[in-house]
């Protein structure tokens, strides 16, 4: 008998049935994981929101929390305060460390965080992209506005233009400009975007003798990488005009 080549293989009733049986089975299975990733987002933003509720009201007793973001063991979110009015009602950014066992401490309150500011809460900028929803590119062009750097060889200048411990001293436009300049020669080659004066471990002395004062800064030197040295700079200051500097305890 010659068989028709077109039949061949051709499935019976009970394979058919078993085939739907199978694509049933694998349909009903996705349906339900995708069930359960999406009924697991609830609880986890839930957790995370009871953790940083909990962190605030350290410092706000009925603070509320809202639009909580955590990457990287950070968080953003909206904090504000019901019992008060202006923008602490209206809600603040706060920054929070997330710790292992999923609380939180709150490490930061304010109006806005730039790059350069979250840099300096230990924060790199590849969670702050996941915690502001942007792109590292944005960050980092961020980061270069902030700092005042235009994508010259010379680097960008931030912090310089406040106050400093003790009894809140200034740096003089004339000096800045000095500053700027020693500084910006001396890190030339280096790939430094960003140069920021913090308010830590700054000082000033004056000489009873010779009247001659000491400004001591420290500051964070950023790479176009955004990786942070932190280093310690002293200029001085005195009836004569003459200006001594040092960085790392060594004369520039």
């Amino acid at each position: 008998m010659i068989q028709n080549p077109y039949l061949q293989g051709k499935p019976d009733g009970r394979s058919k049935t078993k085939l739907l049986l199978l694509a049933a089975s694998v349909l009903i299975a996705v349906v339900i994981a995708t069930l359960l990733v999406h009924s697991s987002r609830p609880k986890e933003q839930d957790k995370y929101v009871r953790s940083a509720t909990a962190a605030a009201r350290e410092h706000i007793p009925n603070a509320e929390v809202a639009n909580v973001r955590v990457a990287g063991g950070f968080a953003l979110a909206i904090v504000s305060d019901p019992d008060t009015g202006g923008q602490a009602n209206a809600g603040n950014t706060t920054v929070f460390k997330v710790n292992s066992d999923g609380s939180m401490k709150q490490l930061a309150n304010g109006s806005y965080f730039g790059p350069l500011d979250l840099l300096g809460l230990g924060i790199p900028l590849t969670t702050q992209a996941k915690l502001t929803e942007s792109n590292l590119y944005q960050v980092k062009q961020d980061l270069a506005n902030q700092c005042g750097y235009d994508n010259s060889d010379t680097p960008g200048f931030s912090g310089f233009s406040g106050s400093f411990s003790p009894n809140d001293w200034q740096i003089d436009t004339g000096t800045l400009d000095s500053i700027e300049q020693k500084l910006s020669s001396t890190v030339s080659g280096k790939a430094i975007i960003c140069i920021n004066a913090t308010r830590n471990s700054s000082n000033m002395v004056t000489n009873a003798t010779t009247y001659v004062s000491t400004f001591t800064l420290q500051l964070q030197f950023i790479t176009d990488i955004a990786l942070i040295t932190t280093h310690t700079f002293t200029f001085t200051n005195g009836p004569v005009y003459s200006r001594n500097y040092t960085l790392d305890g060594q004369s520039i």
